[in-house]
């Protein structure tokens, strides 16, 4: 009896030797996979695009011609200028008065060519380069400099965009003002000789304005 006894306790022994070499070996082995993964977003600048445009239909880029007000007035055909990838241009904006009351309308378009809504924030009347002012008036052969000047303040050049409106005289910060994609809306710029305008210079003088830069962004803030 004592040898089964004894027989037993080694059997229970070798057993928790057993038990204790399998425990230790399982935890003796560890694997450890990870997985770390970033990602990261630059959009194409071109997918965000606003031009002018001659037509509120279609885009296109035909010469602009001006509706003329007042005997004697003429103007130059405007025209339009995309190919500078978000700095669309019209230019050649030239009206020729020979007394008050004439005025010429250029009427075209911004068109939303992007896939974003575009916010109008600014319509920004720029120095003349080397100037101080937006607008210079320069007298010609014969004209009277103080008749100049005072016939060079009755001319005035404002630019409407949609509903907004801005003169030379004003700097219009913008808010709450969208373009769908894909959708036109209508500018124009009126260069007026002023009625009220009494004094009158004795010989021709030019005006020069600075350009006006319509600003549009990607979001409203």
């Amino acid at each position: 009896m004592n040898n089964n006894r004894s027989t037993h306790v080694i059997a229970l022994a070798a057993l928790l030797v057993a038990v204790v070499g399998l425990s230790i070996g399982f935890a003796a082995f560890t694997n450890t996979l990870t997985i770390k993964s970033s990602a990261d977003v630059t959009p194409d600048q071109n997918t965000f695009n606003v031009d002018f445009s001659s037509s509120g239909t279609t885009q296109a880029e035909e010469a602009v011609v001006a509706t003329l007000d007042g005997t004697g007035a003429t103007a130059e055909n405007a025209t339009i200028d995309n190919s500078a990838a978000g700095a669309a241009v019209i230019q050649n904006l030239h009206a020729h008065f020979t007394a008050p009351g004439q005025k010429a309308t250029y009427s075209f378009y911004a068109h939303n060519l992007g896939e974003y809504e575009a916010f109008l924030k600014s319509i920004t009347f720029q120095d003349i380069s080397g100037e101080t002012s937006s607008k210079k008036c320069t007298a010609g052969s014969g004209a009277t400099a103080n008749l100049v000047t005072a016939a060079c303040e009755k001319i005035t050049l404002s630019v409407k965009v949609g509903s907004e409106t801005a003169t030379t005289s004003s700097v219009a910060t913008i808010t709450n003002h969208s373009l769908a994609a894909s959708a036109f809306e209508p500018v124009t710029v009126v260069i007026e000789y002023s009625a009220d305008g009494n004094v009158r210079a004795d010989g021709p003088f030019d005006v020069t304005f600075g350009d006006v830069v319509l600003t549009y962004n990607s979001t409203d803030a």
